[in-house]
């Protein structure tokens, strides 16, 4: 498994552009994500940025490009922060061999 943390920050400006950005994540979950990817966890909403949270399982996260590129070029969305996230065990595997 990929596993991913991926922040995506909205352009929420005014309330249009909130339900805006709102509609694009709701049709993500309605409609399937790109392929190879899939939502293992949330998403969040976050209450102190205009971010929407969500763990992913990514085979190869090139395939996101074009759809993120979609979401910035319509103004939906300002940035990304995907990060890499590996579970507990593979740590600790890590953590043994060294």
């Amino acid at each position: 498994m990929s596993l991913y943390l991926d922040e995506i920050f909205l352009n929420v400006t005014s309330k249009e552009s909130f339900k805006s950005a709102y509609q694009l994540i709701e049709g993500a979950m309605k409609n399937g994500f790109p392929p190879g990817v899939t939502l293992k966890a949330g998403p969040w909403a976050s209450n102190e940025e205009a971010k929407i949270v969500l763990v992913l399982d990514i085979q190869d996260h090139e395939l996101t490009f074009r759809p993120f590129s979609d979401a910035i070029a319509r103004g939906m969305v300002i940035k990304r922060k995907l990060s890499p996230i590996v579970d507990w065990t593979t740590l600790s595997k890590t953590v043994a061999e060294m």
